[in-house]
């Protein structure tokens, strides 16, 4: 698992380098989105409404295809059905995307598909209104890897601005908690939009 992060990590760093050697082709900008997150596995569990806020960079220098890499604040966790209960947990999340447009270039509005891997960096995690102090940061992993899949648009609202839309899906590959003793990882779905700038 160290190693596969490792080697995103320097695959992430090397798509930035190459993206910003290649302005032209290279937008980034603010986003902003609503998230619904649920712990799977855990009985009574329901979907947590939640925010995220981040930054993204788009590339692509092809007719059809790119990559969007984005690093998000994202409010995760669950609510149980029929308790006043609750578990926070927040990440800084840090997908990257394989992008397949569905028209070609020069069009003023690009529908898309995106999939890829993920890495979730836990920032904090609480357990509210819980009989036990089970749900709290120092027993999830600190790292968490998973995968999402999105589709939406981009959209050319001025010469340099184009508005950035997509519903994902999106969940961990492995238990984020410390101990066999829960086997539960990370869900969610969600809509983001941004307003992308060119680079150059």
């Amino acid at each position: 698992m160290k190693k596969l992060i490792t080697g995103i990590a320097v695959l992430t760093a090397f798509l930035f380098s190459t993206s910003i050697s290649k302005a032209q082709d290279t937008s980034w900008g603010p986003m902003v989105g609503l998230n619904a997150a649920t712990l799977v596995d855990m009985p009574l569990n329901t979907y947590k409404p939640g925010v995220n806020l981040g930054l993204f960079l788009n590339h692509s220098n092809r007719e059809r295809t790119g990559i969007k890499v984005e690093a998000t604040y994202s409010q995760m966790g669950t609510l149980f059905n029929g308790f006043d209960q609750r578990v926070e947990m927040h990440y800084i999340q840090v997908p990257l995307y394989g992008v397949w447009y569905l028209n070609d270039r020069g069009n003023d509005f690009r529908p898309k598909l995106m999939i890829g891997p993920y890495v979730g960096f836990l920032m904090n995690a609480t357990g509210s209104n819980t009989t036990d102090n089970q749900f709290i940061t120092e027993n999830f992993n600190s790292l968490d890897f998973g995968g999402k899949g999105a589709f939406g648009f981009n959209w050319k609202i001025s010469p340099r601005v184009w508005l950035n839309s997509e519903f994902y899906v999106g969940g961990s590959f492995a238990n984020i908690y410390k101990t066999d003793i829960i086997n539960i990882k990370n869900r969610s779905f969600g809509l983001n939009a941004g307003l992308s700038f060119p680079l150059n």
